[in-house]
């Protein structure tokens, strides 16, 4: 069973993390607003048949019936209507946000399957046995720990939130075509084996792609958030969830079929680059 103690981990931190969010994170939602939570209401419950087109419509009459009313006051009442998916699609800046962070979620999600098939592969790869692969991304997961949270911050600090944007998405995804690069640093291993010259060079291409994406979905986070009213912040969220898991699920599959088919395809170390 040696993915137990991997799962057990995960499990232990995910708990921890759910503590922490529990009694330290404060709640946002307006008091007046909140309900109690009834695991058998969310899940057997149907879903709001609410619509734009009847939260948004006004006759004529009523619109002649307060004809005082100011911009603002008009803009704050159709602020505090529920949101939908159709409302929230409506909105441009909401729908550009959104769909970058389902394309980016596609993208990463590609690179961390075809990854490991890379170092597995012996014709265009490096051939190492998984027990390599779990080494390697040890040493890149103690890469990412240290600098990530100080990158973050440190950007947003420095740049904002959307130079910070286009510096993670810049320094991440395609930094993966430098990757096959490693093919050279360890030419002259043995068979199944790594270099230590190639551990460091993928450990920090590798971290490095990890830590901008980090970055990337942070501030893709933060500045869809801002596209809404705060009461609309939880449905934008779990719309914006929603697609990141679809995305998160074809991700794997195209990078797979891909990565059989360039290797089966071009002459190797061709399928690599590609």
């Amino acid at each position: 069973f040696p993915f137990v103690l991997p799962n057990l981990l995960a499990c232990f931190w995910c708990f921890l993390g759910y503590m922490l969010v529990r009694y330290n994170v404060p709640e946002t939602l307006p008091e007046a607003k909140r309900q109690d939570f009834v695991i058998s209401q969310a899940i057997f419950s149907s879903p709001s048949t609410t619509t734009l087109a009847s939260l948004n419509s006004k006759t004529d009459e009523e619109e002649q019936q307060s004809p005082s009313k100011s911009t603002n006051e008009q803009a704050q009442e159709e602020g505090e209507q529920p949101a939908t998916i159709r409302s929230l699609w409506s909105r441009p800046s909401t729908r550009q946000h959104l769909l970058a962070y389902w394309v980016y979620s596609f993208l990463v999600i590609t690179i961390d399957e075809v990854f490991p098939l890379y170092c597995i592969s012996k014709d265009s790869g490096l051939g190492v046995q998984e027990h390599r692969i779990g080494n390697l991304l040890s040493t890149t997961g103690l890469c990412y720990v240290f600098i990530q949270y100080f990158l973050l911050t440190n950007l947003v600090e420095s740049f904002g939130f959307y130079k910070s944007l286009r510096i993670g998405a810049l320094l991440s995804i395609p930094v993966a075509c430098l990757v096959p690069l490693s093919l050279w640093t360890n030419s002259d291993a043995m068979v199944g084996q790594l270099t230590w010259s190639t551990v460091i060079y993928l450990s920090v291409v590798y971290a490095t792609i990890r830590v901008f994406s980090s970055v990337a979905f942070s501030t893709l986070t933060m500045t869809t958030n801002r596209t809404v009213p705060n009461h609309h912040r939880a449905t934008m969220n779990g719309l914006s969830m929603m697609g990141g898991s679809i995305a998160k699920a074809c991700g794997p599959a195209f990078g797979g079929l891909f990565f059989s088919w360039s290797v089966g395809t071009l002459t190797p170390p061709l399928g690599a680059w590609l």
